[in-house]
């Protein structure tokens, strides 16, 4: 693309995404006695982001909620993903993480700044932990989990362990991940994801160490997702593509 052509597509994704703060905008909805550098950014999100992004509480709805709704021009929905303000400032100033859609230099300076500690702060607030609660066991007197002397086995007829069903939790905590993370940039048909940024992975079959280590550190023009994920989402995650990709 030639650097003219560069420069109108920019103007365009700026111009499409003012436009949609403009004539869409909610009212911003923080928290009581917000700090005025977080409130700064708020408003910079729903003037110069909302176009692109989802954040309900900057009344911002430009990006895809679901991937069958997903344009080229849809960046990520941070109701559900997490960020920090070092990665907010990486992609505002080298245009998002590929350099392909996202303009470079959306804000600059101290508005930078201030979009992203508004983010670090704000963004995944909707994100639900992954993690899986202990049933409680009945104890003793002395604490001990109680015992009757007593075995229960499996009704007749019946196939599903306490494994099969941590198994399944597991693998759509995973894709949930997947969808909310790295769809956007990755084809994998399990998830109905056809990103072109990265790698194919139905493609390219990465086992679990490799998807683990990846998304962990990143690499090349992929993030690091250790501390926006937490490491829970993170096994999930690599499990989940370890276990569909290529099938």
């Amino acid at each position: 693309m030639t650097t003219r052509r560069r420069v109108l597509a920019a103007g365009s994704i700026i111009a499409i995404g003012l436009g949609a703060a403009a004539c869409g905008s909610e009212d911003i909805k923080l928290q009581a006695g917000e700090r005025p550098n977080i409130t700064r950014g708020a408003t910079l999100f729903a003037q110069r982001c909302a176009g692109c992004h989802t954040l309900d509480l900057a009344g911002a709805q430009g990006g895809a909620t679901r991937i069958h709704d997903r344009e080229r021009v849809d960046g990520p929905n941070f109701n559900v993903r997490r960020e920090t303000a070092d990665s907010v400032l990486y992609a505002i100033r080298n245009g998002g993480f590929s350099g392909a859609i996202m303009p470079e230099n959306i804000v600059v300076g101290q508005e930078a700044n201030d979009v992203a500690a508004f983010l670090a702060k704000y963004a995944g607030r909707e994100s639900k932990p992954t993690a899986t609660p202990q049933t409680p066991q009945p104890t003793g007197g002395g604490g001990a989990p109680a015992t009757t002397g007593t075995t229960t086995t499996p009704e007749a007829g019946t196939t599903s362990t306490p494994e099969a069903g941590g198994t399944q939790q597991a693998a759509a905590q995973g894709k949930q991940a997947f969808t909310t993370n790295c769809a956007g940039c990755h084809t994998l048909a399990d998830a109905n994801a056809r990103g072109q940024v990265g790698p194919n992975l139905d493609d390219v079959k990465p086992d679990e160490q490799t998807v683990q280590r990846q998304v962990t550190n990143g690499g090349g023009a992929m993030p690091a997702f250790k501390g926006r994920m937490s490491d829970a989402e993170i096994r999930a995650v690599a499990q989940y593509v370890a276990s569909v990709a290529g099938k």
